[in-house]
């Protein structure tokens, strides 16, 4: 689950007014939002009903149109709801069903596009199997086995590097916006909880063949709009598709803005944009236990998604397992700006501590 921060940044910088809806309403957030407001969500997802309730708060009058992130991952049903109220830009909601069923492995299969091996029942032998949620996201729905629970199904694990492209289509045709190193902080319950990501890296010429064929056959099947990105595992020249978000994920804060080419997409037309020449990191910094955080904090200015504290109160408590905040680095090369963040992230992480 993401944090509506940078959609909120690219749309103000583009000149608009940007009322949000997210899980955090952090301080950044309301820092460029003109309204910014805060829904439940769980590790099942948004909660439909205070989402509704929230959102008949807004008046709609002069919305030129409604942005959306993971929010709605496991939720398509709401997401053609606020279709019937606003116009939404990005992929239409029966999209977003297809991707986020079992039927999206179907698709695959028709297209022999290589996946692990999914299945509804669970394997004799439980050995290199994952439990999943479907419109999980964020890594949060990928357990081991043990943890199943009713309604999940089952993927074989696959070893490699996890990996995304994020690209950009009109409705047939897919262009390349950037590959993407996927980073990870798992617990024992949670093995592929995700933390962010590296852009602009370097991967094998025929595995980085590979997911831009994917991507052209998934955007012509499917007509995807907009932005979108494609998760997979790659191991040497092997690759295997593992999910495609048809909306914007955490990738598109780590290129320049490209808010505009993703409006335009979604009417069909592709335009040029620049490409990135150096490499951004974002990292997600996880509470390793229930912490008070003081109103003064000091934080660096390589962070963000701050949490907000009240006017009347002196400090906020984040919960173990939660996010606290995100740690940002940029480098010329990919390698250093992983690098860089995991350094920032182990300073921020004694700061708060020790402080």
């Amino acid at each position: 689950m993401t944090s509506a921060r940078g959609y909120a940044q690219a749309a103000k910088s583009c000149g608009y007014q940007v009322i949000t809806l997210d899980a955090f309403a952090d301080a950044d957030t309301r820092n460029v939002a003109e309204q910014c407001f805060k829904v439940r969500f769980s590790e099942q997802g948004v909660d439909t009903d205070d989402f509704k309730r929230v959102f008949s708060k807004i008046c709609l009058d002069d919305v030129a149109g409604f942005l959306y992130g993971s929010l709605f991952d496991a939720a398509p049903a709401l997401l053609s709801w606020v279709a019937e109220q606003v116009s939404i830009i990005g992929n239409n909601p029966e999209t977003m069903q297809l991707v986020k069923s079992l039927d999206f492995f179907v698709l695959l299969d028709n297209l022999n596009i290589q996946h692990p091996e999914v299945r509804l029942d669970l394997p004799g032998n439980t050995e290199n199997w994952l439990c999943k949620q479907l419109g999980g996201n964020g890594g949060l729905h990928v357990k081991p086995v043990k943890y199943a629970l009713v309604g999940d199904y089952f993927q074989r694990q696959v070893d490699g590097e996890p990996i995304s492209l994020l690209f950009v289509a009109d409705g047939e045709t897919a262009k390349i916006i950037g590959f993407n190193l996927q980073l990870i902080s798992p617990t024992d319950e949670l093995p592929y909880r995700f933390a962010g990501a590296v852009s602009n890296v370097a991967l094998p010429k025929q595995a980085q063949q590979k997911l831009v064929h994917a991507a052209q056959q998934l955007s012509a099947a499917l007509g995807l709009r907009g932005i979108n990105s494609l998760d997979a595992v790659v191991e040497g020249d092997e690759l295997w598709i593992l999910e495609l978000n048809p909306r914007l994920s955490a990738t598109f804060h780590l290129y320049p803005n490209l808010l505009q080419t993703h409006i335009q997409a979604c009417k069909g037309q592709l335009l040029d944009f620049p490409l990135a020449n150096d490499s951004k990191a974002q990292m997600t910094l996880y509470a390793q236990k229930t912490m008070e955080i003081a109103s003064d904090f000091a934080w660096p200015d390589w962070v963000a998604d701050i949490p907000y504290v009240g006017r009347d109160e002196s400090s906020v408590n984040i919960q173990m397992n939660d996010p606290i905040c995100s740690v940002l680095a940029e480098a010329g090369k990919a390698t250093t700006a992983h690098q860089l963040v995991l350094q920032r992230a182990n300073t921020l992480k004694g700061k708060l501590l020790y402080d």
